[in-house]
């Protein structure tokens, strides 16, 4: 884990968010790594209180689908993530790094960056090619292959045998309908 707080919070639908904000909440209080009181720019427990409080009650009033209850749920969400995403600098100040301070905060912390294994992939099966809809242009079709983030076509002009005769084409995202065009005849 990286000693980086995730703060992005817009994705979680509003039960998801709830439990988080009540995880932070929670985790905060008493926590003897972040004592009371905090410099001033900071958001107190206090504030933070309030605040996952009155989310609560606008939470729960919104189920009744009231249009205006909604918005003060969302109003009352944007305000308390306001507050989160401002705790942020001042927790990962007073942690210094240290992963384990970090992880009493009820935040979720940022994954290692893992890059894949330089293994070559194997060569995609169920190769399909079909005419196009215009002269010099060729559909490709293969199957998905687990662990491709996009597909590369190569072309060979003159012997396919001589490595220097392959050219690139395009990189596809897809591994279906991959359409060639201009291609030369003959």
């Amino acid at each position: 884990m990286q000693a980086k707080l995730i703060t992005t919070f817009d994705s979680l639908n509003e039960s998801s968010y709830l439990a988080k904000a009540g995880a932070i909440v929670t985790a905060l209080t008493a926590n003897v790594c972040y004592p009371e009181p905090r410099v001033v720019q900071v958001p107190t427990l206090t504030q933070l209180t309030d605040a996952y409080t009155a989310y609560l009650d606008r939470y729960h009033a919104a189920l009744s689908h009231d249009s205006l209850k909604i918005a003060r749920r969302n109003t009352a969400r944007q305000g308390l993530t306001e507050l989160f995403k401002r705790l942020v600098p001042y927790l990962e100040l007073i942690a210094q790094g240290d992963v384990q301070v970090l992880a009493t905060t009820g935040y979720d912390l940022r994954k290692d960056i893992v890059h894949g294994g330089g293994d070559v992939l194997p060569a995609p099966t169920d190769f399909r090619v079909e005419h196009g809809a215009k002269s010099g242009s060729l559909y490709v079709h293969v199957a998905r292959l687990s662990g491709a983030g996009s597909y590369e076509v190569q072309t060979a002009q003159g012997d396919p045998a001589i490595e220097d005769n392959w050219h690139h084409v395009l990189s596809s995202l897809t591994s279906d309908h991959i359409l060639l065009e201009d291609l030369i005849l003959g």
